[in-house]
Order: C-alpha cells, then structure tokens, then sequence
C-alpha cells in the first residue's frame, strides 16, 4: 500500500522527527511516497508487475511446453504402431495375391481352366489378371 503525503515540507519534518517512520512504514507494508517521489514509485511498481508476469508466462510455457512434448511422443509412438499395421498389411496382401496368380495351382490359371473346360460363366476376368498364361493347362489337354 502507498501513503502520499502531498506537501513535501510536511513530509519532510515527520521523518526529521521519527527517523525509524519509513522502516516502520515499510514492515507494514506500507510505502511512503511524496510528490517528488510518487512517479519513480508507480513506475517501480509497475515494472515489478511486469516482471512477475512474465515470470508467470514464462512458467505456464514451460508447463504448455512439456504438455506439447509429451503429446507429440504419443504421436510419433501412434505412427510408428501404424507403420507396423501398415507393412504387416502390405504383407497379408502379397501373400494373398501370390495365391491368386503365381506359382503352380494359383488360383486364377485354375478358374481360367474351368471356363477353357467349358464352365458357363458371365463375366471375365480382368485383362491384367488372365495375361498370366503360364499357369494355365496346355492346349492338347483342352
């Protein structure tokens, strides 16, 4: 708390009188202030303010800081789980399409057979898809 005094020469006498008045003052909390002095005060004041805001702001972005870290390590854990998912995935699929059309009995050049045999179908296989020749049966067995 600050206690303006208005008339400097009053203010003055008082501590010419009473030299423990400002340590007396001050170990209430309470600051003594004259004209010649209220400025330099306020703008203490307010520099003191300001320091313990930024001190404020400093600490809480340290806090949104670490928060921040931690929430990005959860992140990169969450993708490289599904990077995993991904190449197992990827896995899976390959070996599905090599039972599909490569080597001997896949299953494209064995369906391919029936129809040759004679099945009655209404549809075709992709043209990508029945190219692969080399796992159908020879002609002289057709």
């Amino acid at each position: 708390m600050l206690l303006f005094i208005p008339i400097e020469s009053s203010f003055s006498v008082a501590v010419q009188a009473d030299a423990q008045l400002f340590s007396e003052a001050w170990d209430n909390n309470i600051v003594i202030v004259s004209p010649s002095t209220l400025l330099a005060t306020l703008r203490t004041i307010e520099s003191i303010w300001k320091q313990e805001n930024q001190t404020k702001n400093a600490i809480e972005i340290a806090r949104q800081g670490g928060a921040l870290y931690d929430k990005f390590v959860g992140f990169v854990e969450d993708l490289e789980k599904v990077g995993k998912q991904i190449s197992q995935l990827q896995t899976s699929y390959d070996t599905a399409m090599n039972k599909l059309n490569s080597g001997s009995g896949n299953l494209i050049g064995r369906v391919e057979n029936i129809k040759k045999l004679g099945a009655k179908t209404s549809k075709q296989l992709p043209q990508s898809n029945a190219e692969n020749k080399d796992y159908f049966l020879p002609e002289e067995v057709l």
